[in-house]
């Protein structure tokens, strides 16, 4: 635990914790700062994929749904998300292989911080809704 207390938008005696100090689930009582290292931008579709590493060099995949890729989070930039939501994905890949990754799922660019600062509203990606008429 690195002990930091940060600003907006943690509920006081919220600390910022390391990622292995996190529980698959729910964090309610917890954020975490990581550093952003590498991107998969999508083409105008979401989540936007950001592979980060936390203060001790621990590695994992952050995917932030319903944000405009081009005021995404950059290359360096330190992240501050709190509460996160925390999954761990196993795919086998042979027979006896697996690979195993813990992904940090965000509903809105909204609910994190970026180098300190919170996303503006047009960092969100409108909604749109296709329909299409049966004859």
């Amino acid at each position: 635990s690195s002990g930091i207390n940060a600003e907006w938008p943690l509920r006081p005696g919220v600390v910022v914790q390391g990622f292995t100090d996190l529980s698959v689930g729910g964090n309610k009582d917890k954020a975490i700062n990581c550093s952003l290292v590498s991107s998969i931008v999508p083409s105008k579709q979401t989540p936007f994929v950001c592979i980060c590493i936390d203060s001790t060099g621990y590695c994992f995949s952050v995917n932030i749904y319903n944000v405009d890729s081009t005021r995404a989070p950059k290359l360096g930039d330190i992240i501050t998300i709190p509460y996160p939501t925390v999954s761990r994905v196993t795919v086998h890949v042979e027979e006896e292989r697996t690979v195993s990754f813990d992904v940090i799922r965000i509903d809105s660019p909204l609910n994190i911080m970026v180098n300190g600062r919170q996303l503006s509203k047009g960092s969100v990606v409108p909604m749109r809704l296709t329909t299409t008429a049966l004859t």
